[in-house]
């Protein structure tokens, strides 16, 4: 009577190419991570496989643990990454031990951190990375570690919850060094006259807080591939001139501009307006609740049309801030709908 062998092994390896790939590409995010671990044939394997998630989030400076999070469509993943003075401390049960998987890793590299990392955007194609970085972040901004592994985002965010207080130095490696599609800064600095006067390398910028580090004057000029742009903390004057910028100079890409006043600013209308010709706007008071996003219009409903090409766009005035949409065909289009 024949026995069944024990230990009968998985031999992926010696399957087709493309059979190979496709057992890869079903597998789901952990088994396919502790896979690529095995050897670097393994490791190829799975990068080769071209195995997608949807997004990868890096989290530093919350109040809780730095983290990781992975979005897959078959669930999310989050990875804790303690630091040296949370040796011996548990890890919840419904979370990733990022030292545990890391030490699966043979590569060269003393931060446990830069090892998980590393692989995880080598084996994995992500449709999205963020860095997030909050205002608990004690790093050196220039020296920390995660640069070495990757300074290419789609977005960055610093301060969204905190705050952040950085030196203009800080500040200008940030937008001159970390590379995103989308910026979003909650800063402060500490020189109260620096102003930053380069152009802003990403398709959305958003600055809350004090923005008095930037210089607005020519902004979409020096900028005129960026599509949004959100800022706080600015005078009458300043959105004036945003809004002359717009309609005096040359094309931009710009779609949408939303700036909030300074806080106490008690700016009328005729100093925002100053000098600029407005006409009846292209939407009704209830159109603009879907066009702006709110439950409620109150303010001024009017449109500018910038003179080198004719362009409309339609802006929105109330007390607190200044909203504006540049209308193309597909958003034209949609308001029928």
């Amino acid at each position: 009577m024949d026995e069944t062998p024990k230990n009968r092994k998985f031999g992926l390896l010696k399957f087709p190419f493309a059979l190979r790939e496709e057992v890869i590409r079903n597998m789901e995010f952990m088994d396919a991570f502790h896979f690529s671990t095995l050897s670097k044939r393994s490791k190829r394997l799975v990068h080769d496989a071209k195995l997608r998630a949807h997004s990868i989030s890096f989290r530093f400076g919350f109040l809780e643990k730095d983290k990781i999070g992975v979005v897959t469509k078959n669930g999310n993943f989050v990875i804790e990454l303690p630091g040296p003075n949370d040796i011996g401390t548990k890890i919840l049960p419904n979370l990733l031990d990022g030292r545990k998987l890391a030490n699966l890793i043979n590569e060269p590299s003393d931060d446990y951190r830069k090892r998980l990392i590393a692989h995880l955007l080598f084996i994995f194609h992500f449709k999205e990375t963020k860095l997030l970085i909050e205002g608990c972040f004690v790093d050196p901004l220039t020296e920390f570690f995660l640069w070495d592994v990757r300074k290419t985002f789609d977005f960055v965010s610093f301060g969204r919850c905190i705050s952040i207080l950085i030196s203009s130095e800080d500040l200008k490696f940030i937008l001159e060094t970390i590379k995103s599609k989308g910026c979003y800064l909650g800063i402060k600095i500490d020189d109260a006259n620096f102003k930053y006067r380069k152009a802003l390398e990403c398709d959305t910028f958003s600055a809350f807080g004090s923005v008095q580090w930037l210089d607005t004057d020519g902004i979409l000029q020096r900028n005129p591939k960026m599509k949004k742009l959100y800022l706080e903390g600015l005078e009458g004057k300043q959105i004036n001139d945003l809004l002359k910028q717009w309609i005096n100079r040359q094309v931009t890409d710009l779609e949408s501009l939303r700036v909030r006043k300074r806080y106490g600013s008690r700016d009328p209308a005729d100093v925002i307006l100053d000098g600029i010709l407005t006409m009846d706007p292209t939407i009704t008071h209830q159109q603009a609740k879907r066009v702006y996003s709110r439950q409620e219009i109150k303010g001024q409903l009017m449109n500018i049309q910038r003179k080198v090409d004719g362009q409309l766009a339609t802006v929105l005035l109330d007390e607190k801030e200044c909203s504006v949409i540049v209308w193309n065909e597909k958003r034209l289009a949609e308001l029928g709908n």
